[in-house]
């Protein structure tokens, strides 16, 4: 059997299970296996620390706002 089949078989089997309690640890598990590390550079992650500074110093718009400016600016 290979992975492609298992994987339909699987998918099939799941769907017949309504123990919710089961299906909880089984998406415990799978999340797991499927839960990615991501690796930032370091220019990635000078840019989130600029962000955070930024955001900390109050240099933000509210998001409403923005939206507001932008529909304006789509109307002229």
């Amino acid at each position: 059997m290979n992975t492609l089949e298992l994987k339909n078989i699987l998918k099939f089997k799941i769907d017949l299970i309504n123990d919710k309690k089961f299906l909880e640890a089984l998406t415990i598990l799978i999340e797991s296996k499927t839960d990615q590390i991501i690796t930032l550079s370091n220019e990635q992650k000078n840019s989130l620390e600029t962000s955070k500074n930024e955001y900390l110093l109050g240099n933000f718009e509210n998001n409403n706002i923005l939206n507001e400016e932008i529909e304006k600016w789509l109307k002229e």
